[in-house]
């Protein structure tokens, strides 16, 4: 073979070391990055499996709850300036012979704790009737536009429940530190013709 041909026979090789030696650093960089990506996900999902889920609080035994009432005209409590209910300075007196009525609270105050502005967070307060007539809600409302309450039921018999979900949405207002927000029911039961429900939160900045 001819100086020429091993030449070009020689510089054939060395381009395909070449060729094979830019796929491989390829590969090798190819899976890397694929190594990173897997274990910055798997840190990922691991960091968001520990941070605490803030969801409706079991705050009552829910076998020590009276049975809950079929939903009959649920209503929606928003912040109304306009029916914002006089809170009387006590309920009228009545015969303890004469059927009414009864409001029983399981819960009439909750404490998220420490909360972040979001997500929104939620707290379930059980309205039982332990009187022997049906109870009334006429009303819902909360005490800020951040602030929502569900009655699941406006009507409930006597020996019934109905739960009230409230829904606090921290970052509707510019708002961070200790935070009240009220919710207020109005009734038919003489001894309790308003109800008032308190949640407490301090919300991060």
């Amino acid at each position: 073979m001819s100086s020429t041909g091993r030449t070009k026979q020689t510089q054939r090789v060395t381009s395909k070391s070449r060729q094979r030696g830019k796929t491989d650093r390829m590969f090798i960089l190819v899976i890397s990055a694929v190594t990173v990506l897997i274990v910055g996900a798997l840190v990922a999902l691991n960091w968001l499996g520990n941070q605490p889920r803030i969801t409706p609080a079991v705050a009552v035994d829910a076998s020590a709850l009276l049975p809950l009432a079929v939903p009959v005209a649920p209503l929606h409590g928003i912040h109304d300036m306009q029916n914002m209910p006089q809170l009387p300075a006590q309920g009228q007196a009545v015969a303890g012979d004469v059927p009414q009525a009864n409001v029983d609270l399981p819960l009439a105050r909750w404490d998220w704790g420490t909360i972040p502005r979001q997500p929104m967070v939620t707290q379930v307060f059980p309205i039982q009737n332990t009187g022997n007539q049906p109870l009334l809600i006429t009303s819902v409302v909360t005490s800020c536009g951040c602030t929502t309450a569900d009655l699941s039921a406006s009507l409930i018999p006597a020996g019934q429940r109905a739960d009230l979900t409230v829904i606090f949405n921290p970052d509707f207002h510019d708002t961070s530190g200790p935070v009240t927000r009220l919710v207020w029911l109005e009734t038919n039961d003489p001894d309790m013709p308003v109800v008032e429900l308190r949640m407490d939160a301090v919300v991060r900045p």
